[in-house]
């Protein structure tokens, strides 16, 4: 895995990706790095090349042509690849790892795989990333894919591993399997740590799906090694070839159930806004308002915080309606909306509760704290030029407020408030009673 963008290979598919996902930006990884990932990046960097410059070299020299070819086919690899659900990209390059790792050994595996990544993190700085996000992307993929291979080469070579490997037997097929293992629980590891440092929720790039498709691409590597250090050359063209149309296959494939299900999850997302939320005014109705009563409830049960809401109706309502026609009352109601919503804090909630009647809730917020907050919007509700609106227009509201007390249930808090509200009615309206 690594964190790249997309190559342009994939620019069409990933445009309507991005398209369909904007609305689920907020459950995705903050694109911002702060110290900890640079200092990470750091020391994912300096860490591999530290390693490289002290490991011990393979005895037998290796052809420039040869070595070319490898890396050219490491960065084919690393553009077939498809959006990770949260974070950045998983790469099919695992073929390419694994066929380095078993024909030339760890080394030459984790410099050309290092350089690989190294060379294609930069392309972010070209498609609008920041220099500081593509530095940190650059040393992070290609220091992390480096000590991804030479651990695993390690480990390869010291339960034995034959390189380059000639021979396929149970032994060695469990040894193989053993060593992606140990590849994919490293770079998930540093994977975790780095969505840490970036912000986000690291347990959501715990998943399965990625880890088993990375490890099946190793073994179609190891398939390659084996016959290309057998020397079918020509069995080894025909393979690789038909392995790199089957990955952009998948690639395609896999990008497209993607899209489908962004797509799906956005139109999911946009009928249950739409289940929530009152067409003429367009804030949320009374089914949402219940949800997020109960929700704030469940909180304050949990935490001891103070919790309060206030039910707010329109005076004479039907007065407006008779004099004015019902289209201005439903402009009053609009307009009534936009107060609300503009002059309470980003936490409170307000909703529509019945024709004329809303509903707000102020969570950690006691009775006097509400009081107030519930007097100001009657002031400047009575304070509006409802002119605008129609000519000698007038409206005020009167309120009912309420906290909640251990032991109490939705439909309790709201006739608590609602029986408040009739005390504000009856006393002459234009008034908050609490």
């Amino acid at each position: 895995m690594d964190i790249r963008s997309f190559d342009k290979t994939q620019n069409l598919t990933w445009r309507s990706l991005v398209k369909s996902c904007n609305k689920l930006r907020q459950h995705q990884v903050p694109d911002k790095d702060g110290p900890g990932v640079f200092l990470f990046a750091s020391l994912l960097f300096g860490t591999a090349l530290l390693s490289l410059k002290y490991l011990e070299l393979p005895e037998t020299a290796v052809s420039p042509m040869v070595l070319t070819g490898f890396l050219v086919y490491s960065l084919f690899t690393l553009t077939v690849c498809y959006k990770h659900p949260y974070f950045g990209c998983i790469s099919l390059d695992r073929a390419a790892q694994m066929l380095c790792l078993l024909t030339l050994g760890s080394f030459h595996a984790a410099w050309i795989t290092g350089l690989s990544y190294f060379l294609v993190s930069w392309l972010r700085l070209f498609r609008g990333a920041s220099l500081m996000h593509t530095i940190n992307a650059v040393m992070i993929n290609s220091g992390m894919m480096t000590l991804v291979l030479l651990l695993g080469g390690k480990w390869y070579q010291w339960q034995g591993g034959e390189i380059p490997m000639i021979h396929i037997s149970q032994d060695s097929l469990l040894l193989v399997f053993s060593t992606l293992l140990v590849m994919q629980l490293l770079n998930q590891a540093l994977m975790y740590v780095l969505v840490y440092l970036q912000g986000g929720n690291p347990n959501k790039t715990i998943n399965f799906h990625g880890p088993l498709l990375e490890m099946g691409i190793g073994l179609v590597g190891m398939a390659l090694a084996l016959v290309y250090n057998r020397q079918d050359l020509s069995l080894f063209f025909l393979l690789l070839l038909v392995i790199s149309a089957g990955m952009l296959v998948m690639s395609r494939y896999a990008n497209i159930r993607l899209h489908l299900e962004a797509l799906v999850r956005e139109r999911t997302r946009t009928l249950r806004d739409l289940a929530r939320q009152d067409s003429l005014t367009g804030i949320s109705n009374r089914r949402h308002a219940d949800e997020f009563i109960a929700d704030q409830i469940d909180h304050a049960r949990q935490t001891g915080a103070p919790l309060s809401i206030a039910l707010l109706d329109i005076d004479h309502f039907k007065r407006i309606n008779d004099k004015y026609l019902h289209a201005t009352g439903d402009k009053v109601l609009q307009h009534l909306s936009r107060i609300l919503k503009h002059n309470c804090r980003a936490s409170d909630f307000v909703g529509r509760y019945g024709g004329e009647e809303f509903l707000i809730c102020f969570p950690l917020q006691n009775l006097e704290s509400a009081r107030l907050a519930s007097e100001k919007l009657r002031s400047l509700v009575e304070k509006q030029d409802w002119d605008r609106i129609a000519p000698g227009l007038k409206v005020t509201v009167s309120l009912g407020v309420a906290q909640w007390e251990p032991g109490m249930r939705t439909e309790d808090l709201v006739k608590a408030a609602d029986q408040k509200l009739y005390e504000a009615k009856s006393a002459g309206r234009n008034r908050v009673c609490y």
